[in-house]
């Protein structure tokens, strides 16, 4: 009767661990066609979503270009600058505050990352430019 007790304890924390780790529910759940879910941990005050618009090299970004970006300056103005809108990797808003990243891939993964607050460089980053 032990061991019974101690079985079914065991194999009701496993069921616990696996509705709260998606990446175990996954593995239990791999191969089959039902979707797994992620519980919610409660309300959230933002929205958070991922897209993927351009191809990696689409974009010529150099140190020139790069240093005429300035913190502070418009999206329109770097969309002018660095030849179209970028991959947007996420974006967030809440409490009238909108904040993304967009990333300008360039050949040899040359990389350009801007992270804007209504629609303003907030941050800069370049990877690769010389």
């Amino acid at each position: 009767m032990k061991n019974s007790l101690n079985l079914a304890l065991a194999i009701l924390f496993l069921a616990a661990l696996g509705c709260s780790c998606p990446k175990l529910g996954d593995m239990v759940n791999k191969g089959t066609s039902t979707p797994s879910s992620t519980p919610s941990t409660g309300p959230s005050p933002s929205k958070t979503t991922t897209t993927t618009s351009t191809s990696p090299g689409q974009y010529d970004v150099s140190m020139a270009k790069y240093e005429q970006l300035k913190i502070g300056m418009p999206r329109a103005d770097v969309e002018r600058i660095l030849g179209g809108p970028g991959e947007e990797i996420s974006n967030t808003s809440g409490g009238g505050v909108r904040f993304s990243v967009n990333k300008w891939e360039g050949d040899d993964f040359k990389s350009v990352i801007l992270t804007f607050r209504n629609d303003k460089i907030m941050t800069k980053t370049q990877v690769g430019l010389k």
